[in-house]
């Protein structure tokens, strides 16, 4: 007799569940035979993710929280090189950066590269370092925010930091960005995979990844557009011209470096961000059901208590 295939859903659980009819579609379903493995993927499967995420409460503030501090990374990668020679005003000296024509490199790419790894192993390091933490007392709400929080006063230092009278500051500000801002990634995953259970952790990945890269893309060009904006434009381009300026200087005030309203951007987005986070009411719905399987555990290994 031949047995039926093995259906190998995402969905390990009874069909009478409320989770089954809300998750179904959702992941690629598996069907499983002993000499055949085949994958069913629907065209909407980006969606129906999407729309079984986003239907858990709390996973917007999730999502909002990865987005955020993602692009916020993204953002200073794309700019390391340019915020850590700190040649704002002037104009691109390639001669400088690339060094003289015995193909040496020069002093100022060394330190670029130097700033630039510093920048990505505080960023691993201090994810390990939370993200261990955070896994085992589970204080992914408070961990957050008062990262978050710590974040926008970083940036704000960086914003301050660009001065010209501050030469250098910025470099050390960034990096304290990193180590503030970097854990916040897997910290709002493992928080999103919490709210979003049964859904696996990659689905969920993907759905962070996907809203990250994408307003990433969008935001990226926008910080360098804005450069100039709120200062004159004698301090902008090569430095030639008036002091007539844009008139967001009546706003942000004269002699402003360039850079500066571009951070206000980031600012603006991160404590944003933070706000939302705060309205938070999401339900940890995988440790619920670890703590639901260890209570089955226990009842089913209780000894019997003999009646008197």
């Amino acid at each position: 007799n031949l047995s039926p295939p093995a259906l190998a859903s995402p969905y390990s659980i009874d069909e009478d569940s409320i989770y089954f009819t809300e998750y179904e579609g959702a992941e690629p379903t598996i069907t499983q035979t002993p000499h055949h493995l085949e994958i069913d993927i629907r065209d909407d499967q980006i969606f129906l993710a999407a729309k079984a995420c986003l239907s858990r409460k709390g996973f917007s503030q999730a999502l909002v929280v990865f987005t955020a501090s993602g692009l916020v990374i993204n953002v200073l990668s794309t700019y390391l090189d340019y915020l850590v020679r700190g040649n704002y005003y002037g104009e691109y000296d390639a001669s400088e950066y690339r060094g003289n024509n015995t193909g040496e490199i020069s002093s100022a790419a060394k330190y670029v590269a130097l700033i630039g790894a510093l920048f990505q192993v505080i960023i691993m390091v201090s994810s390990i370092i939370v993200g261990s933490v955070t896994d085992k007392t589970r204080s992914y709400f408070m961990v957050t925010l008062v990262l978050l929080v710590l974040g926008v006063f970083a940036l704000a230092e960086c914003g301050v930091s660009l001065d010209e009278d501050r030469d250098g500051d910025v470099r050390w500000s960034m990096l304290i960005v990193s180590g503030l801002l970097g854990p916040l990634l897997p910290v709002a995953t493992e928080l999103a995979v919490e709210l979003a259970y049964p859904l696996s952790e990659n689905t969920v990945l993907v759905i962070l990844q996907l809203s990250c890269n994408l307003l990433s893309a969008l935001f990226i060009p926008l910080f360098q557009a804005v450069r100039d904006v709120g200062i004159g434009s004698s301090k902008a381009g090569n430095g030639a011209g008036s002091d007539d300026d844009d008139g967001a200087a009546f706003v942000l005030g004269g002699g402003r470096p360039p850079y500066t309203f571009s951070f206000y951007l980031l600012i603006l987005i991160c404590s944003a961000s933070a706000v939302y986070f705060a309205t938070f009411n999401g339900k940890y719905l995988r440790l619920e059901a670890e703590l639901a399987k260890k209570r089955g555990m226990n009842t089913e290994q209780r000894p019997l208590v003999p009646s008197l």
